[in-house]
């Protein structure tokens, strides 16, 4: 059985499908395989020299059983079980630590410049306009990633709990997608009727208009336009689904996905 459930996981990593996914698969062929332990217990019963072993696998079923019991509870329900004794095992094993510190990670690291090295005291944000065609480009932009397996809207695994501590450190919501996310390809283009935009997408052959430029800091583009060379510097994607903290815990929004950006300026020659 484990031989099986390890050739499927190497499959299901193969075909990049997400952990949630995964784990709903795994538990459905690890109910169905457990019953062939059963079915092995149930023959070693039948004889006399064999019933003691017979006991240990029927108590092996049901402990496997136990757990993919909780495994349905956490990949197919919103419940939980009172009686989870996995976060003592995994405690006690020292297991998933480093995966949980990698991914609290990413909810604290500092995002360096991702257009090349430009110099900070020439780096300053834009303040952007999105109307409703380039939030549907946005929008495509967010499905796209999740295709490709770049982004991804489970809080990284995190618990409530994991999730709490981080919104005490960073004072602010935790996105499903962990930090903002850089976008794979952006730029800063002057169009024909003389708007400037951030333009991005998976490559530069499927970018499409994100956001409208409107101020560089609290310059107007179109001066800034007149004496400095403009770059986008950073362009990231944020908002989706979120958590920040209330009353009784943390409280579930969406915020409409977006942009940030950040531009770098040097004189004109």
């Amino acid at each position: 059985m484990l031989t099986a459930l390890d050739v499927i996981n190497r499959l299901f990593s193969y075909l990049n499908i997400q952990d949630k996914p995964k784990g709903k698969a795994f538990t459905v062929v690890a109910f169905v395989a457990n019953f062939y332990i059963l079915y092995v217990a149930i023959n070693h019963l039948r004889f006399p020299g064999y019933r003691l072993r017979g006991c240990l696998y029927l108590l092996l079923f049901f402990v496997f059983l136990y757990f993919i019991f909780l495994n349905y509870v956490y990949y197919f329900t919103k419940r939980s079980f009172k009686y989870d004794i996995s976060p003592i095992i995994e405690k006690a094993l020292g297991g998933n630590a480093k995966a949980h510190l990698e991914a609290e990670k990413a909810y604290t690291q500092t995002i360096d410049n991702g257009n090349g090295v430009f110099d900070t005291n020439h780096v300053l944000p834009a303040k952007l306009v999105i109307d409703d065609n380039e939030q549907l480009a946005i929008n495509n932009l967010v499905d796209a990633l999740q295709k490709q397996g770049i982004l991804t809207l489970d809080y990284h695994g995190l618990s409530d709990e994991e999730l709490s501590k981080i919104t005490r450190k960073t004072a602010s919501p935790v996105l499903a997608m962990g930090a903002p996310l850089p976008l794979p390809y952006y730029e800063l283009q002057e169009t024909l009727d003389h708007r400037w935009v951030i333009s991005g997408g998976l490559n530069a052959l499927e970018s499409a208009e994100l956001a409208t430029v409107e101020a560089i800091g609290l310059t107007p583009i179109e001066d800034a336009a007149k004496q400095y060379q403009l770059a986008a510097a950073r362009v990231v994607l944020t908002g989706g689904p979120q958590k920040r903290p209330g009353r009784s815990g943390l409280m579930k929004t969406t915020e409409p996905f977006g942009i940030e950006a950040r531009i770098a300026f040097t004189e004109s020659a």
